[in-house]
C-alpha cells in the first residue's frame, strides 16, 4: 500500500492500484522463482502496475507533456533538498501528492524507487531530458513548499 500511495493522490485510487497489483501478483505466483526474495518482487509489480495505469490514463490527463532538449539542461544543476528534522515523512508525502501527475510519477520513480532516467523515459514514453526536467521541477517545487511551510511554522512560534 505504501508504494501505491506514492503514485496516487488519494487513498481510493491507491486502493484501486493495490487491487490491480494483487491480481497481477496472484497471476504471477506460479512463475515466481522460489529462490527470489518475495518482497522486492511484489514491490516491482506494484511499481510496474502504477506505470501501466499512468500510461493508460496519460491521454486523459490534464497535464500537457513537454519535451525538453539537451540544450535546456546544459549548464543547469539541480540542488539536493534536505528537510529539517521537524518535517516528517507524512508531510513530505502529502507535498509530493500536490505535484502534477507526471512530475509526481517521474520523481517517485527516480528519487524514491531508484530508476534511471533512461528506464523512466522508456517506461513513460518521454525523453530523458524531460525526465530530468520533471525531477528538477519536483525538487524545486518541494523545496519552495517546504520553505513556505517552515516560514509558517516560524511565524506561529513567534
Amino acid at each position: 500500500m505504501k508504494v501505491c500511495l506514492r503514485y496516487k493522490k488519494n487513498k481510493e485510487d491507491a486502493h484501486s492500484l493495490l487491487n490491480l497489483s494483487f491480481l497481477k501478483i496472484l497471476d504471477g505466483l506460479k512463475s515466481l522463482d522460489q529462490a527470489s526474495p518475495f518482497e522486492p518482487w511484489i514491490r516491482r509489480i506494484a511499481i510496474n502496475t502504477a506505470i501501466d495505469e499512468f500510461r493508460k490514463n496519460k491521454k486523459h490527463s490534464d497535464t500537457e507533456l513537454q519535451n525538453f532538449s539537451e540544450e535546456y539542461w546544459s549548464g543547469r544543476l539541480s540542488e539536493a533538498n534536505q528537510a529539517d528534522e521537524e518535517f516528517n515523512a507524512e508531510q513530505l508525502r502529502n507535498l509530493i501528492r500536490t505535484l502534477p501527475d507526471i512530475s509526481q510519477q517521474v520523481f517517485n520513480l527516480c528519487v524514491l524507487d531508484g530508476f534511471g532516467y533512461d528506464e523512466i523515459a522508456s517506461k513513460l514514453d518521454i525523453t530523458e531530458a524531460t525526465c530530468r526536467w520533471h525531477v528538477h521541477f519536483a525538487r524545486k517545487t518541494l523545496k519552495a513548499l517546504i520553505s513556505k511551510g517552515k516560514l509558517m511554522i516560524n511565524t506561529v512560534m513567534l
